[in-house]
């Protein structure tokens, strides 16, 4: 439903706190020029050993003229590590208060304490909402990101940028405002901070990597609204009020909207690029492993160039003559029986299931929680 918030609240609105009783802990300073100061404060390696997950601060100065300064506190966070220290498990409505007590408490932990009500109402800057999609019938997370990549989104969207990182396990597309990001949400737990698409990872939330990989194949879909001017202007697109608070956006309703617009968007208004596309010997093969669900990658090949050539000019009576030298006729016919197999299993797959998988996912916006299952 929701992930990363980033709050702006006023700095004088702070209560710094002296946790060890030999004074408020300094901040590190990142950044300074004349007119601004930027000042960092992450949580000590004592609050994480605890198995906790905590939220980054950073603090700004601005001078507001020769002898005024403006001071705020930027909070990030990801709202279900905060309740799971994990984001396969995803959040309800009513779960808000939850996650706010949870964030005054690793707030107090670090040394900074606001007024509860503040926290409630703070300015949100910046906002990510995501769905997690369990995707079945053998279709992988990779499988639909390749079939994705098919459409054009730049020309879909106003989207500068997109790229497939990990080996195509993930499709980014990307401007400085907001990102539209797909990728395999367990494979990605598997990846380093550099490598990984999710560059928080918790200790715990990796650890479910060698538990869910062979059980799960889950696609993310995020949002990420990285300003506030271009949330606003798609908040008022959609009907939602403007300027947001921390409580306004913690919506169910808010982040299927944003999602299914940025699907319906992007993807819907160009998916008979997908129903249209002639099958190259790679695609082919993609659709044999979901087929045949516990083929091994050697048979699976076998399969691919055993079909392409039956598929191919003069089709199976040519190659018979080819191979005629070397095999009996036993070998033949189980050769035969083989490509017929596969055809037939490809002729009952659903085309395209996986779109509708995926749209019904983000129609019905059931709620998916992964991680409490194995506990």
């Amino acid at each position: 439903m929701i992930d990363t918030i980033i709050l702006t609240l006023p700095r004088d609105k702070a209560t710094m706190l002296d946790l060890t009783g030999r004074g408020v802990p300094r901040w590190d300073l990142q950044a300074r020029t004349k007119t601004y100061e930027k000042y960092v404060k992450n949580a000590s390696s004592k609050d994480e050993e605890g198995g906790l997950y905590f939220p980054r601060l950073t603090g700004f100065k601005r001078a507001m003229g020769k002898l005024a300064w403006q001071s705020s506190l930027k909070i990030e966070f990801s709202a279900p590590k905060l309740l799971y220290q994990n984001n396969l498990d995803e959040l309800r409505d009513t779960d808000f208060e939850r996650v706010l007590e949870a964030l005054d408490d690793r707030l107090k932990q670090m040394g900074v304490a606001f007024p509860l009500d503040l926290l409630r109402n703070a300015s949100v800057s910046s906002v990510h909402y995501s769905k997690n999609i369990e995707l079945e019938d053998g279709y992988t997370s990779q499988y639909v990101i390749s079939e994705l990549g098919k459409i054009n989104m730049n020309k879909r969207f106003d989207l500068t940028r997109a790229r497939f990182m990990n080996d195509g396990q993930s499709l980014y597309l990307y401007t400085v405002a907001h990102s539209f990001v797909l990728y395999d949400k367990i494979a990605d737990l598997a990846k380093g901070k550099k490598r990984a698409i999710d560059k928080d990872q918790t200790p715990y939330q990796t650890s479910l990597f060698q538990e869910l990989k062979r059980e799960k194949e889950i696609l993310r879909l995020e949002v990420r609204l990285s300003q506030r001017r271009k949330m606003n202007a798609l908040f008022k697109e959609l009907g939602f009020g403007t300027d947001p608070t921390f409580r306004d956006v913690f919506s169910k309703a808010k982040s299927k909207k944003v999602l299914n617009h940025y699907w319906d968007t992007m993807v819907a208004g160009n998916s008979m690029q997908l129903f249209t596309h002639a099958y190259t010997p790679k695609d082919l093969l993609k659709r044999i492993l979901v087929a045949r669900k516990g083929a091994k990658g050697k048979t699976a090949v076998y399969l691919t160039g055993l079909l392409l050539l039956a598929r191919d000019e003069n089709g199976l009576r040519e190659l018979r003559s080819i191979l005629d030298k070397r095999n009996d006729d036993r070998t033949w016919y189980r050769l035969a029986a083989d490509a017929r197999d596969i055809a037939d299993n490809l002729y009952k797959m659903r085309p395209r299931e996986w779109y509708g998988q995926v749209k019904r996912a983000l129609s019905s916006y059931q709620l998916v929680q992964v991680a409490c299952k194995l506990k």
